[in-house]
């Protein structure tokens, strides 16, 4: 398996070779942006993004239509651009002859070395090409998750960037789904320190917005937005389900939730979900909560939305923090055991 999954990280790199990329690179021209880039103004366009992340055989196509959601996004001057999880995932399609067809088709632990492998080589060229683009474009990029090897663990990490492509923040997920702690990814220990530089943004990993401790961690950080990138592994797309997340958390924790979703069919795992920006029921004319929102729970789609940060901050203000412990609200959730454990490391072995 060592000499096959080695073999697999070559091919997988010389598909996702320098020069291709270089190539691709030169065709990308800098936008002239209609409206003065402005860091301390009160209302922010975000773009939030819903990405089909099935099996890619060529890397050119995945560029292209990453490319094409910045170029949407641009085209009405959004300041921020928030993209879905496991974004790097695709890439490994132009190795599908060598791979299963299936996640279903094999023990999922069996594909652990495979992913060890080939996600850091995957994870690589999503960094760079997000890194580039958010540059570009002048845009702060929340560019998803991607899945890759770092200090002896797998994690799922969300990268995001500011408009000169310097990183911004890091954060692994913290709370996994039952089936990749099976696929040997680990937890992150807890949410990290993220620069609040040019907007009041924290970003979070899908099933993190479970849970309301996470939007109070990233309040206390100072967020205002808090970026979700999701992959909801749901084959029947449930609104009442999808709610239970971002959208629930701003309601208790006042804050804007800027989600974007990935969805389609990867490797044989269905996956569902809306992009869209949730604030506050007071904050929208309607009550509902939803500024945006994706039409279709699978496809591709870019949604534009304006949030208004100093309304945000007032009613953050006017609701004041839960008197909760430190403990509480520095919880992290054990998959080991499913109860409270704070500063957790539980990675399953």
């Amino acid at each position: 398996m060592g000499v096959m999954t080695s073999l697999g990280a070559q091919w997988l790199g010389y598909a996702l070779r320098d020069s291709a990329w270089r190539r691709w690179s030169l065709t990308i021209s800098e936008p002239q942006r209609s409206s003065v880039y402005d860091p301390s103004k009160s209302l922010v366009r975000v773009a939030v993004v819903q990405f089909r992340v099935d099996p890619v055989t060529d890397p050119q196509h995945w560029l292209l239509r990453v490319t094409r959601c910045f170029q949407q996004a641009s085209s009405q001057d959004a300041d921020i651009i928030v993209f879905g999880e496991d974004m790097a995932s695709p890439l490994l399609g132009v190795l599908q002859r060598f791979l299963p067809r299936s996640a279903n088709a094999v023990p999922l632990r069996s594909l652990t070395p495979w992913l060890k492998a080939l996600s850091p080589v995957a994870y690589r060229y999503w960094y760079r090409t997000m890194q580039f683009l958010s540059q570009r474009f002048a845009m702060t990029t929340v560019a998803g998750s991607a899945m890759t090897w770092h200090q002896q663990q797998l994690l799922n990490v969300a990268v995001t960037f500011d408009p000169m492509g310097q990183e911004i923040a890091w954060q692994p997920k913290l709370h996994l789904f039952p089936m990749e702690a099976t696929l040997g990814i680990c937890p992150g220990p807890d949410l990290t320190a993220q620069v609040l530089d040019p907007w009041p943004l924290v970003t979070l990993v899908c099933n993190d917005a479970t849970y309301y401790e996470s939007f109070r961690m990233a309040r206390r950080l100072g967020a205002l937005l808090v970026a979700v990138p999701i992959a909801d592994p749901e084959a029947c797309y449930s609104v009442d389900k999808a709610r239970r997340g971002a959208w629930a958390r701003v309601q208790e924790t006042p804050s804007a939730g800027l989600v974007g979703a990935s969805t389609g069919r990867l490797f044989g795992i269905p996956l569902t979900g809306k992009a869209g920006i949730y604030v506050p029921r007071d904050l929208t004319l309607d009550g509902t909560g939803v500024i945006v929102e994706s039409e279709h729970p699978v496809g591709d789609d870019v949604q534009v939305g304006v949030v208004d940060l100093a309304s945000l901050a007032d009613l953050q203000e006017r609701d004041g923090l839960w008197l909760l412990t430190t403990p509480w609200l520095d919880t992290v959730y054990s998959p080991k055991n499913e109860t409270s454990s704070p500063g957790a490391d539980p990675c399953t072995s």
